[in-house]
């Protein structure tokens, strides 16, 4: 190679490495002022749309996340630090591209197990009812117990249901939580809340009930409680079912 050649290339070489240095100190620049010269932090941040259920060590091996400089403000408290924390988790929903990885994105395949919602039995469902204490049994009815519900319809008192289930009282799915510490203790439901098991029939009865405010009424049943038939009573003939 000639010593012309040899400058000429040696100049063009120097020429692309000037190129990339500037080139990079460009977008550098461009994206400090894209972000207002904010300051910026270590993130995960999802790259490809994550399905429902994709098991963390497959979203990390097949590029669904990658790691990123965000702006400090943009990083969440919850943002996670260590791919490594969601290896033997699951995506608890899809989530879309751009989203920072934080930790509630993936949980334990077995932590379905530990929802409120598992403790439902196939074709039930829960539904909640607001009660003042007169007619909430003064507040007594505990998680567990049955309850009778009755409702004013038509100007007579009716019966709705029979032997309903309690399975929240509050925002309290425990008896201890629930329950007064004696059996003369004043219960600690002050919420009024109730939350029933029953089948979705069951519960269009309670919410029609609740929204036309016909008038729920609990009374407290004893365990084992068989249903009877009890005709709907009004003022005609309140006197005769005595």
């Amino acid at each position: 190679m000639t010593p012309k050649r040899t400058i000429v290339v040696a100049v063009a070489v120097a020429v692309g490495v000037a190129a990339s240095v500037l080139s990079y100190v460009f977008l550098n620049n461009a994206q400090q002022r894209a972000y207002h010269n904010a300051k910026l932090v270590e993130a995960y941040v999802v790259v490809k749309p994550v399905p429902a259920s994709l098991n963390g060590a497959a979203a990390i091996s097949d590029g669904y996340i990658q790691h990123k400089k965000i702006p400090q403000e943009f990083r969440p408290t919850s943002a996670v630090t260590k791919l490594s924390s969601i290896d033997n988790k699951q995506a608890t929903s899809s989530f879309a591209v751009g989203q920072v990885l934080v930790t509630s994105m993936f949980a334990s395949a077995n932590s379905a197990a530990d929802t409120f919602a598992a403790t439902l039995p196939a074709g039930h469902v829960a539904v909640t009812a607001s009660v003042d204490q007169v007619h909430g049994v003064a507040y007594f009815p505990n998680i567990g117990d049955k309850v009778d519900l009755m409702v004013s319809l038509n100007g007579a008192e009716t019966l709705l249901l029979q032997n309903v289930q309690i399975i929240a009282v509050g925002q309290n799915t425990s008896t201890t939580q629930a329950a007064g510490t004696t059996a003369t203790s004043t219960p600690t439901n002050t919420s009024g809340l109730y939350t029933f098991m029953v089948t979705p029939t069951d519960a269009e009865k309670i919410a029609l009930t609740e929204q036309d405010g016909l008038g729920l009424y609990m009374t407290l049943v004893p365990p084992n409680n068989t249903p009877v038939t009890i005709p709907p009573v009004n003022q005609g003939n309140i006197t005769s079912a005595l």
